[in-house]
C-alpha cells in the first residue's frame, strides 16, 4: 500500500494534506463532490461523515479511513492529531479494515442509505413487496431502507433501530406514514426489495446517501438489493461511538 487520494471537506482542512504525505505517496487532492480518475491503494478522508460517505462513493472497492474534521464521526472516527501515527498503522498493517454492506439500486451502491422522499410536503403512496412476501401499502413522506451502518444516521432520526455494523440486514423505515400500525422493518441483507411509487402532483426524489439521485415516475418501480461491500477502517468501538455521538454530545 503506498499510492493515497485524499479526499477534503473544505480549502481550510488542506493544511493536513502535508501530514499524510509523510506516510504515503499523495496522487490526488479532491474536494467533496469531486471525483477522480486516479488509481490509489487508499482513499483518506478529512472531514465528516459527509465527506467519509463521498469518499466511499468516488473509491469504489478500494479501502476509505475517516478522519474527523466536521461535525458527525461514526465513520470518520480517527483524530486529526493523531493522524500520522494512525496511518503508519494502517501501512504496516497494524490496523485493518471492516467489509460493510452497502446497498444497490440501478448501478449505484450506498453505504448508508437509500431513500425515497416526498417533495413540497405532499404525501407520496408507496408500495412495498420484500422478496416474495405480500405487498404492503402505505402513504406518507417516504421512506429509508437503510444499512446496518446507515441505522444511527437518517433512519434513527426518523425512528428506525440501530443495527450493529456486523449484522446482514437492511432496516426499512417509512417517513412520517398516515397509519397507526406501520413501523420500521429489519429484514435479511438477501431480500430484493421492491418499492413503487404513487404520486398526485411533484415528483419523488430518489436519493443514495445523501445525493440526489433521480425524480421518481409516476408508477416507476426501483428494485433495491445488496451491493458489492465497503471497505472501511473503524477507529473505535461501535457502542462508544454511540455514546460519543448520541448521548455525550446531547449533555
Amino acid at each position: 500500500m503506498d499510492k493515497v487520494v485524499v479526499v477534503l471537506k473544505d480549502e481550510n482542512l488542506k493544511g493536513y494534506v502535508e501530514e499524510v504525505g509523510k506516510v504515503f505517496k499523495v496522487v490526488d487532492i479532491v474536494y467533496y463532490g469531486k471525483g477522480t480518475e486516479k488509481d490509489a491503494d487508499l482513499f483518506v478522508a478529512i472531514g465528516g461523515d459527509g465527506t467519509f460517505l463521498w469518499a466511499c462513493h468516488i473509491a469504489g472497492e478500494k479501502p476509505v479511513i475517516g478522519f474527523k474534521g466536521g461535525r458527525i464521526g461514526f465513520l470518520a472516527t480517527f483524530k486529526l492529531e493523531e493522524m500520522g501515527e494512525t496511518l503508519l498503522k494502517v501501512k504496516v498493517g497494524d490496523i485493518k479494515p471492516e467489509s460493510r454492506i452497502r446497498l444497490k439500486v440501478w448501478d449505484i451502491l450506498a453505504l448508508n442509505d437509500i431513500t425515497i422522499n416526498a417533495q413540497e410536503a405532499r404525501m407520496i403512496e408507496i408500495s412495498l413487496k420484500i422478496g416474495k412476501h405480500r405487498e404492503i401499502g402505505f402513504r406518507g413522506d417516504g421512506v429509508i431502507i437503510s444499512t446496518p451502518t446507515g441505522s444511527t444516521a437518517y433512519n434513527l432520526a426518523a425512528g428506525g433501530p440501530i443495527v450493529l455494523p456486523d449484522i446482514p440486514a437492511f432496516v426499512i423505515t417509512p417517513i412520517s406514514p398516515h397509519t397507526l400500525t406501520l413501523r420500521p422493518i429489519v429484514v435479511s441483507a438477501n431480500e430484493k426489495i421492491k418499492l413503487k411509487v404513487f404520486y398526485r402532483e411533484s415528483k419523488p426524489l430518489l436519493s443514495a446517501d445523501g445525493r440526489a439521485i433521480k425524480k421518481l415516475e409516476n408508477g416507476e418501480e426501483i428494485e433495491i438489493t445488496y451491493g458489492k461491500p465497503a471497505l472501511i477502517y473503524s477507529g473505535k468501538d461501535f457502542f462508544e461511538s454511540l455514546f460519543q455521538n448520541l448521548v455525550s454530545s446531547t449533555l
